[in-house]
């Protein structure tokens, strides 16, 4: 380790703070930009070398008072040995101030990321819609300096920088996509005109209302609902793409639409609500959703999960299932009874994972964040358009029905969080007893019970994205 300053230092600090600032904007890329901070920060303060500093720093903290120790006692030999060593602590430390700073928000990042421009997140994120053009311009200012100082990347940070300037800001005010939106979402503009004390709003669109305004995008499907988002993630994987995901036990899976089947749910999601929406009691006001009769009661909890709170994917953007045709890459391997050998080692071993069973959605998140890109790139894919996760909720009940998993008394990690009383947890399910593939639960990021298992999936990042998605060409 590099303990001196120098121009190359300088700029690898600068770049990886641009990076870290990126994370929580652009948070869909957020695993790219931190993999790239610490290539960057690696010949001057790897990892390694930041966690033997944080604990010289902890050292550091107790010295003091050792050395006050020796002094009651007299021991001034240790006293001039202790002192010494501070002296050097204190150096080393002060030499590398600067860069463990920057080295601490990316080695330490343990976020669940919330992308502050997704419809419904903004101010879970902690960002007033006031600071929306801030952030996007601040973003694009980042983008452009890392094309300076790190040009080998220059075509990545010139693809986001394209995809930052196209997102819509949502300043609070009505934009002309939600003029022209349903009823629903017209009665909610009147809400948070009302709370804002906008009453001239409230009666603009109490009369837009009144015309019947809203019931045609209501009723006709072709409104822009859940966030409008419905767009198809179809994707031919070549031969060679499909060799190589097959030998690291991923198979290639189509998922026809449903759309016309369940886009109807989608109007009653779950959305922010301001003070003047809540019932007696505080408690949140619930729309009345009649759902079949003849569904199963844990898909029934499953889908009354969506309408009462918040889920987020592991991109940070709000969590919806997509509702078009789609194709990825899935670890299709039966559901092995607890306590049996782990399936499909090769890709454990690409992730540095020694079990399957047994681990927590931190440990799971810090291997996919350090060995996730390089499993993409030996399935052959493009790191920048695909990524690894947890298997997300809708895939697990749409391919797990076809090929019965949900069969064991276990749950499996899937992609995603939910907010239950101001706290992300990560979501799992498939347990069995509790509903099978149709069940749905969210546990402690910690939890770790032996009960808990994985599958992984390669997914097309646009999937995890609720920015715009451009036409080809």
């Amino acid at each position: 380790m590099d303990s001196t300053e120098t121009p190359q230092r300088s700029a690898a600090r600068k770049a990886a703070d641009d990076l870290h600032a990126l994370v929580h904007v652009d948070t869909v890329f957020g695993d790219l930009y931190l993999s790239r901070a610490k290539d960057l920060l690696a010949p001057h303060l790897g990892e390694a070398d930041y966690r033997a500093l944080s604990r010289a720093q902890s050292e550091a903290d107790l010295l003091p008072d050792r050395i006050r120790g020796a002094m009651g006692v007299q021991d001034w030999k240790v006293v001039q040995e202790l002192s010494a060593r501070l002296a050097t602590l204190r150096r080393r430390l002060q030499e590398s101030q600067e860069i463990r700073a920057v080295a601490q928000k990316i080695y330490d990042l343990d976020d669940v990321l919330l992308d502050p421009f997704s419809p419904g997140l903004r101010a879970l994120a902690g960002v007033p819609a006031s600071g929306l053009v801030a952030l996007r311009d601040a973003g694009l200012r980042h983008l452009d300096d890392l094309r300076a100082i790190d040009p080998g990347n220059a075509e990545l940070y010139e693809t986001r920088g394209h995809a930052l300037r196209a997102v819509p800001v949502d300043t609070g005010q009505e934009s002309p996509l939600d003029r022209e939106g349903s009823a629903i979402q017209l009665q909610s503009q009147a809400l948070q005109a009302l709370a804002r004390g906008d009453l001239k709003a409230v009666q603009e669109i109490s009369e837009r209302l009144g015309r019947g305004e809203g019931t045609s995008a209501a009723s006709s499907g072709e409104g822009h609902r859940h966030d409008g988002r419905v767009h198809n993630l179809t994707h031919v994987f070549p031969d060679p793409v499909v060799r190589a995901a097959v030998a690291i036990g991923l198979a290639p899976v189509h998922i026809d639409s449903i759309r016309s089947d369940v886009e109807e749910l989608y109007r009653y999601a779950w959305r922010p609500r301001s003070s003047t929406e809540e019932g007696v009691g505080g408690a949140p006001v619930r729309l009345s959703v009649t759902l079949p009769a003849d569904l199963p009661e844990a898909l029934r909890d499953h889908l009354g999960m969506y309408l009462d709170r918040p889920f987020v994917n592991s991109g940070g953007a709000r969590y919806l299932p997509p509702l078009g045709d789609e194709d990825l890459l899935v670890e299709d391997f039966d559901e092995p009874a607890p306590g049996s050998q782990p399936a499909n080692r090769p890709l454990l071993d690409m992730l540095g994972l020694d079990r399957r069973t047994g681990l927590s959605r931190s440990r799971i998140d810090r291997a996919l964040l350090a060995a996730g890109i390089k499993v993409v790139d030996a399935a052959g894919l493009d790191p920048s358009l695909f990524r690894l996760v947890c298997i997300p909720p809708d895939v697990y009940v749409r391919v797990g029905s076809k090929r019965g998993w949900g069969n064991q008394p276990q749950w499996t990690h899937m992609d995603g969080f939910m907010l239950q009383n101001r706290k992300w947890l990560a979501l799992a399910g498939g347990d069995t007893r509790f509903g099978g593939v149709f069940d749905l639960v969210g546990l402690g990021r910690d939890n770790d019970m032996e009960n808990l298992t994985a599958r992984f999936a390669i997914v097309q990042r646009k999937r995890l994205s609720a920015w715009p998605v451009q036409a080809p060409g």
